[in-house]
């Protein structure tokens, strides 16, 4: 779990859930056509830097990937801002191993904790959210060894 500090400019709210519609994202795998279907392919959204060692950044923040192990890389300045108010946080160098599934979506997002001052707190959530619309928070890759442990579980699904 990654915590740090932030800068509040004016009052923001900020809500970051799974959420429970289906959008198609930038396909980070050779696409013909229409591609596989929503069913046959995971879904990732959040502020991702690179993907297998891919920098996607100016790609956006939704993307399709075939299912199987995928290491994301976040970026490491984020923040957003409105007309009300804006927030920014450098939040260091952070690797998730997904272990993806056809038809998941994967989500990193920030929560806010309240408050009215200019400095506030954060923490930074890597989710999946099945099918059937459980949902599951996903632990940040703590060592290489995690990282090994989810390709091996592609290999042993046959990814």
């Amino acid at each position: 779990m990654q915590r740090g500090c932030i800068v509040i400019l004016g009052w923001t709210l900020l809500g970051a859930s799974c959420g429970s519609q289906r959008a198609s994202g930038y396909p980070l795998y050779a696409k013909v056509g229409a591609g596989p279907g929503p069913d046959k392919v995971a879904t990732l959204h959040g502020p991702v830097q690179t993907v297998d060692d891919v920098t996607v950044a100016g790609k956006g923040q939704t993307f399709e990937l075939l299912p199987g192990c995928h290491v994301v890389t976040l970026q490491r300045n984020i923040g957003a801002g409105t007309a009300s108010g804006a927030w920014a946080a450098n939040v260091g160098h952070l690797v998730i191993a997904f272990a993806m599934r056809p038809a998941h979506r994967y989500v990193i997002a920030m929560e806010l904790e309240e408050s009215s001052a200019p400095v506030g707190r954060y923490m930074i959530v890597a989710r999946e959210k099945a099918p059937d619309g459980s949902v599951t928070r996903l632990p940040f890759a703590r060592s290489e060894a995690d990282i090994l442990d989810c390709k091996r579980w592609a290999q042993a699904q046959g990814l």
